[in-house]
């Protein structure tokens, strides 16, 4: 009986009724889809970044990514190969010689990030091939072609087919080592740093050129088995600390990302307590209005026998049926935004955000518990909203509450 009675006071204002459920609904709309896309721009931004130079970890010497000394290449090469190899997880591994050198034409210079790359590797990888704007890939792991980002072509005002010279030092003596190589091909990946300021050439020339033999700088690896965040389902093997080698999963490379997506969930949180503390108030507003305008109506009640408990259950009732009718029309909503954005997405291509450029739209990332969860959480703030006008309910005298009238 109560039910029932409370469903029907909730429609005697039926503007009030629809006005409160659309401000519950509409606040549930916003935590669901703002929710869905931030995961999907997390997401985006991670995939991004692991989908270029960087891969899902890297192995290095200790020491090396500080400065970047072309003398500390990976100790016990063959065997740390061997032992990452038989990691089930890995897809891919690019071996790569890398140093800091400069870039001369005849146009001038520029200071660059030179890699030395077997392209079969690299492709599987960072899928360089997939960026080339003008000319051609490198097509063997060793030979005088290179590539470059189209900012340093066009800070040199390069055409393809133009002989270009590498200057670096050698790791055998530190003395000065030149090559010359000739433009093949142009890249746009669409991250600042690379575009301004990376050169990829054959691995064995590079090598070469530095005195290296065999030796190289930097493993990146690939990994087929991933969490959401993007990081690999099993602790990866890391090298003893005698051998001198580090293994750094992205998270490490890219701390700043990382954070990003672990503040995800707080600042859903944080932004959820505050909308449904303002949804709250809304509700009680609605709730203390309804109170007094049927003043005299739970005075009669209270009158013939009801129960104080009785009378605060009802107002509870209707906060339940007003929050479920906010429910319902907010998932619907919710959903409906959902699957509009699933197939236009919004377009961030070419921003950049905590050093990773958008290179594609970001589309909701849907998860199922977050119809649950947030929907909950209405419903509590909502009964949350009921409280003080059930306790005023509660503790109404029967005989103040006749001597009001309908205004």
């Amino acid at each position: 009986m109560l039910w029932k009675l409370a469903w029907r006071n909730l429609w005697r204002n039926r503007v009030r009724t629809w006005l409160s459920a659309l401000v519950i609904a509409i606040g549930l709309v916003a935590l669901i889809f703002i929710d869905t896309m931030m995961v999907g721009m997390t997401t985006n931004m991670v995939k991004n970044a692991t989908d270029s130079l960087m891969g899902h970890a890297q192995m290095h010497a200790l020491g090396f990514r500080d400065e970047y000394d072309v003398k500390l290449t990976i100790k016990n090469l063959d065997e740390t190969l061997e032992q990452l190899r038989k990691d089930p997880e890995l897809t891919v591994l690019s071996q790569r010689a890398m140093t800091q050198a400069m870039l001369s034409s005849s146009g001038g210079g520029e200071p660059v990030l030179s890699l030395g790359v077997d392209p079969t590797e690299e492709n599987l990888l960072s899928k360089f091939d997939e960026a080339i704007i003008e000319g051609e890939y490198l097509d063997s792991v060793s030979g005088k072609k290179m590539i470059l980002g189209w900012k340093v072509a066009e800070k040199l005002e390069l055409i393809l087919g133009e002989r270009l010279v590498l200057t670096a030092v050698d790791a055998e003596s530190g003395e000065m080592a030149q090559s010359l190589f000739r433009l093949s091909g142009i890249f746009k990946t669409g991250e600042e740093q690379m575009d301004a300021s990376m050169v990829l050439v054959p691995r064995q020339t590079l090598q070469k050129m530095l005195k290296l033999g065999g030796r190289i700088h930097e493993i990146a690896l690939r990994y087929k088995n991933l969490t959401p965040a993007g990081i690999p389902l099993r602790p990866l093997t890391q090298p003893a600390e005698s051998s001198g080698n580090e293994l750094l999963l992205w998270t490490e490379l890219m701390p700043s990302l990382y954070m990003i997506t672990q503040m995800t969930d707080l600042s859903m949180a944080i932004m959820g307590i505050i909308l449904f503390l303002i949804i709250a108030l809304g509700v009680t507003n609605t709730l203390l209005m309804g109170l007094y305008e049927r003043m005299f109506e739970f005075g009669v009640i209270k009158s013939i026998g009801t129960t104080p408990w009785q009378a605060a259950r009802l107002m509870l009732y209707e906060a339940i049926c007003l929050g479920f009718l906010s429910i319902v029309a907010g998932l619907i909503l919710a959903v409906l935004a959902i699957a509009l954005f699933a197939i236009y997405g919004i377009d961030y291509t070419g921003i950049e955000f905590s050093g990773v450029t958008f290179q594609e739209k970001i589309y909701p990332s849907f998860k199922w518990d977050r119809l649950f969860i947030y929907p909950f959480l209405s419903m509590g703030f909502t009964l949350l909203a009921a409280v003080y006008p059930a306790f005023k309910l509660w503790y109404m005298l029967p005989i103040e509450a006749l001597r009001k009238r309908k205004l």
